[in-house]
């Protein structure tokens, strides 16, 4: 999942449940779309990533 800083949901992927989160990065990056206020495409780049390590071994 990709949220915003106001926690609007950006992008949404689902797996099965024993899927590991990082092999789903390029998928979710992917599936991101932010519309523009003015004409033009949806930006699919985002400014700023930010992520956390999630576990620790």
């Amino acid at each position: 999942m990709a949220c915003e800083q106001g926690q609007r949901l950006l992008a949404l992927v689902v797996t099965a449940g024993q899927r590991g989160d990082a092999p789903q990065f390029a998928a979710v990056m992917a599936a991101m779309r932010v519309p523009r206020l003015g004409p033009g495409r949806p930006r699919t780049r985002p400014e700023l990533v930010r992520a956390d390590k999630a576990y620790t071994f």
